[in-house]
């Protein structure tokens, strides 16, 4: 279980790590408005994840202040949201969370309360998990990245405009159901990537007409046989043998109507020589910068 972090020193050691990795174009003297205030300051423009950011001190606590940003930031720009983080204890009353896995691995977490209430439905699909308190309560949070993780701007920018198009009332993502439910026993570092994975994976099928049209986009046009993807983000047993056997046992209850596809690090197929042995295609992913690339997906949907 994830741990709140509460000492100082720790928490300063995890937020530098995370003003140390987040980059980007500077706008200098630019206005920041919300509700009932505005600040004059410098923002960070994240182009490839569509999102800005800023650091300010504010009083026992540092505000990471963020914005979505598909266009350079002009001179004045709305505020999407903040994750106030406490410089020292652990204060349930703020939103931000600095968490720790049994490791020492840090996390940028969110008690999932905004403006209004729903978010937590709104994103079900986010990495949901309980955290534990110093106080030995514990209660749910949003893991939002893994501060030592190579992909934390693109999963920074993915929760910026989740916010976004909650605030907009835009409706729920939708669930088209290919993919088999990922077990949340895993490392939330794991289902962090795992969740870039299922996004890259979704994109190419949309790409590849698997969907209906704009009207009905997660509809599936009604060929069959239906495909059924399990995708492993890590080499840890549990998870191949959970993947493998989701899809087994999808293959003998569907029978013709369905077409197991198993989704792999190409790392893990290339160590696992048994995957090559398995009576379902194995579609092997290649990290490409924060993106997953696919390799022989085509093949496996003919």
């Amino acid at each position: 279980m994830l741990q709140v972090v509460g000492d100082s020193k720790r928490i300063d050691r995890a937020i530098k790590r995370l003003h140390g990795a987040l980059k980007g174009v500077p706008a200098r003297g630019v206005r920041l408005t919300w509700r009932g205030g505005e600040l004059r300051t410098t923002i960070h423009w994240v182009r490839d994840d569509a999102f800005w950011w800023a650091v300010e001190p504010r009083h026992q606590r540092d505000a990471l202040v963020l914005g979505h940003a598909a266009h350079p930031p002009g001179r004045r720009e709305s505020i999407t949201c903040e994750i106030n983080l406490p410089r020292a204890g652990a204060d349930r009353k703020v939103a931000g969370i600095i968490a720790a896995d049994e490791s020492g691995a840090f996390y940028l977490a969110h008690s999932g309360r905004l403006s209004k209430s729903g978010f937590r439905e709104f994103l079900a699909d986010g990495v949901w998990r309980i955290v534990q308190w110093p106080d030995g309560e514990e209660t749910e949070a949003l893991i939002v990245a893994p501060l030592a993780s190579p992909r934390l701007t693109r999963l920074l920018g993915r929760f910026v405009d989740s916010v976004r198009r909650f605030k907009e009332g835009d409706p729920p993502p939708a669930q088209p159901g290919l993919c088999v439910e990922p077990s949340v026993h895993g490392s939330a570092g794991t289902a962090c990537d795992r969740s870039l994975v299922d996004l890259a994976l979704h994109e190419e099928l949309s790409k590849r007409g698997l969907f209906g049209g704009a009207a009905d986009l997660f509809s599936l046009r009604g060929e069959r046989p239906r495909p059924l993807f399990a995708l492993i983000a890590d080499g840890e047993p549990e998870q191949l043998a959970l993947a493998v056997g989701s899809l087994s046992l999808a293959a003998a209850r569907g029978g013709a109507e369905v077409r197991p596809i198993l989704i792999a690090p190409a790392e893990l197929a290339e160590q696992e020589g048994a995957l090559d042995s398995l009576p379902f295609a194995c579609v092997r992913y290649r990290w490409r910068g924060a993106r997953a690339v696919f390799d022989g997906l085509d093949d496996a949907l003919a």
